[in-house]
């Protein structure tokens, strides 16, 4: 049974219509349902607070000027972060606390989780390339750098959107079981389940397990061991920071990508499927609370752009160099007047 066939290209090609032989539901199926609401009302109040939370870093990002390499993974990052917070924490939430699984919703769920699993894969490749430019910025001569020269960069975010594309239209499709409150590749609803296996995500999850943790270790250690000590406060809080954001995503990434390759291969008990879930949806929602919390830059744009001016000048939230000044020139005149009416009360 060929990928192609399991796949949205299959889909769309045929009227909507899913491979029977792989996909078809018994008819009893539809009428079973399992209800999840503690789990579901998780998933979908906090999917919505993470959205919430990356959609003004998003607009950021999109309106900023910078366009260094970085700055167009992380862009890109964000769109597979928030298709991938709306599968594995909203519809999640929505399908857990009705009750429905695959064989409710085949055609919409198949949909979903091919979105999911193409973000998910592609959002993993923009990891790496942020943990290899992370390394290139405390190391100059780290031999993956030439990824980011402009000519093989745009060679890079191209293979990079390829290969979403490749695995949302091409590949087979997670798959959503209410009884689990989790998305499998096997659908459950009778058929073998080696059918259903996806070589394609296995390689993808070890790779970028392995990858990322490589890459991190060589990081910390690099700002641990190499660059040394440092008394000046600003640079040790930065390696600090950058040191904290390294072990954070790395684990989240590295126990979703394991524990979805276990779960395709042998048997797993229902709190392991669970934290494999929050890992894959925290894998994702981390990216925007590490901006709005470690990335002072973002952060203070976001501030900016949602506060008004009055407000800030109220309570004193001077975001940005331009604001700084003209409160420092206004306090510096007031001072200054108030120091003139003491002299001519003196007088």
């Amino acid at each position: 049974m060929s990928d192609l066939q399991m796949s949205m290209a299959y889909m769309l090609t045929h009227s909507f219509t899913l491979y029977p032989e792989i996909y078809k539901c018994p008819g009893n199926t539809s009428a079973m349902r399992t209800k999840r609401p503690i789990l579901g009302t998780y998933f979908l109040a906090s999917g919505l607070i993470f959205i919430l939370l990356y959609t003004p870093c998003f607009i950021v990002m999109v309106r900023s000027k910078c366009r260094v390499p970085a700055f167009q993974v992380m862009l890109i990052l964000a769109v597979f972060d928030l298709l991938s917070l709306s599968v594995n924490s909203v519809i999640t939430g929505l399908l857990d606390i009705m009750g429905f699984s695959f064989s409710h919703f085949p055609v919409f769920i198949f949909c979903a989780g091919a979105i999911g699993k193409g973000s998910w894969m592609g959002g993993c490749v923009a990891c790496i390339l942020l943990a290899v430019d992370r390394c290139v910025e405390v190391n100059a001569k780290f031999r993956l750098g030439f990824l980011f020269k402009k000519k093989v960069f745009r060679v890079v975010m191209g293979l990079m959107v390829l290969y979403w594309v490749y695995s949302c239209g091409f590949t087979k499709p997670l798959l959503f079981k209410a009884e689990y409150s989790s998305w499998f590749f096997d659908p459950k609803i009778g058929k073998e389940p080696y059918l259903y296996h996806s070589i394609d995500h296995t390689i993808n999850n070890l790779v970028v397990s392995l990858a990322t943790t490589s890459l991190y270790i060589y990081l910390c250690y690099h700002l641990i061991y190499k660059i040394g000590y440092s008394t000046s406060m600003w640079l040790y809080r930065s390696k600090q920071q950058i040191i904290i954001q390294a072990v954070i995503l790395c684990s989240f990434h590295a126990i979703a990508a394991y524990i979805y390759v276990y779960m395709q291969f042998f048997y797993s008990p229902p709190w392991l499927i669970i934290i494999g879930q929050l890992a894959w949806q925290w894998s994702n929602g981390c990216f925007c609370v590490a901006y709005l919390t470690l990335n002072q830059a973002i952060r203070n744009a976001v501030v900016r752009m949602l506060v008004p001016k009055k407000l800030r000048e109220r309570f004193d939230l001077h975001i940005g160099i331009d604001e700084h000044l003209t409160s420092v020139k206004q306090i510096t005149q007031i001072n200054t007047v108030s120091i003139c009416v003491k002299m001519n009360s003196l007088v």
